[in-house]
């Protein structure tokens, strides 16, 4: 198994454009700041303000892996329709792991463009939303522009969909939401 694994790695090592050295001490670290807003897709009126630390893990010229950690505080209400009107409060504090596949393509110069997706794990400090569980996934998918400002720094603006929900199938009230998030990317 661990040949395997060692064979994988260097496979995804050395496809791509850029060279195996450069992939190896390529190590970036980034934080990307949110708002995403839930008005426009549901009864559930849910706004998330976001924080994401990301470690680039591997790179193979095309297509990055990334981990990290998430944090989130959501606020606002649902009004379910079988409630006659009536606001539940669907506000959370929440924290958990997360990771990102990005698809980045140099547009020209110090630009580039991407393409990103993330999951996130998240626990929460209460069933969120109302009538939801205490845990949840966090996907994002969103176009982003980035600015390479120096060799070893850069910042980025992004447009994200995002799909909050707890996986079950019989009992899972999740909602959407659109917004923009800011990242600053530091490589070492």
């Amino acid at each position: 198994m661990k040949k395997f694994l060692s064979l994988l790695m260097i496979s995804l090592m050395t496809c791509g454009v850029a060279s195996a050295e450069e992939r190896i001490f390529d190590d970036a670290n980034e934080i990307q700041l949110e708002y995403l807003e839930g008005k426009t897709f549901s009864q559930r009126h849910v706004n998330n303000y976001n924080v994401h630390y990301f470690e680039k893990v591997t790179d193979n010229g095309v297509i990055s892996y990334w981990r990290g950690l998430t944090f989130t505080r959501a606020l606002g209400y649902t009004n379910p329709n079988k409630d006659g009107g009536v606001h539940h409060d669907s506000q959370g504090v929440g924290l958990g792991p997360a990771f990102m596949l990005r698809w980045d393509k140099k547009v020209s110069g110090k630009l580039h463009g991407s393409l990103d997706f993330s999951g996130s794990f998240m626990l929460y400090n209460k069933a969120h939303p109302y009538d939801g569980r205490a845990y949840g996934f966090l996907w994002r998918l969103g176009p982003r522009l980035t600015w390479q400002f120096r060799e070893e720094d850069s910042i980025s603006l992004g447009y994200l969909f995002s799909h909050f929900s707890n996986g079950l199938r019989r009992h899972n009230p999740g909602y959407n939401t659109l917004g923009f998030s800011i990242g600053y990317t530091h490589s070492f």
